[in-house]
């Protein structure tokens, strides 16, 4: 058992920050904590994990290269498969709690 606080970074500092990275039975998971400012854009791209993120606050736009958009809003869940090509339109000040994760084949 571990327990960690949700921490965010500070200004000029980045805006990521990771609290948990355990890879146990094959399994790798990664917790983490982003601050995005309104107007930013995170270009298309995938990553290595499915991802599960939680927009703690603030308002974001999320779309997917096949040309699909979703809005996210505060309290929203959003869960993006590693395949998908995705890019991220922060349209407010906003914080994120994301969960990434990986189960490789024995």
């Amino acid at each position: 058992m571990e327990i960690k606080k949700l921490i965010f970074l500070e200004d000029g500092d980045g805006y990521l920050k990771y609290i948990i990275q355990k890879t146990e039975k094959g399994v790798a998971i990664q917790c983490g904590s982003v601050i995005l400012e309104k107007g930013q854009v995170l270009a298309f791209k995938t990553l290595d994990f499915h991802e599960i993120s939680y927009l703690v606050s603030g308002k974001l736009k999320v779309s997917i290269k096949d040309g699909s958009e979703k809005i996210m809003n505060e309290g929203d869940l959003i869960y993006l498969n590693r395949e998908e090509v995705r890019k991220t339109e922060t349209l407010e000040d906003s914080k994120i709690l994301f969960f990434l994760f990986d189960a490789t084949q024995d």
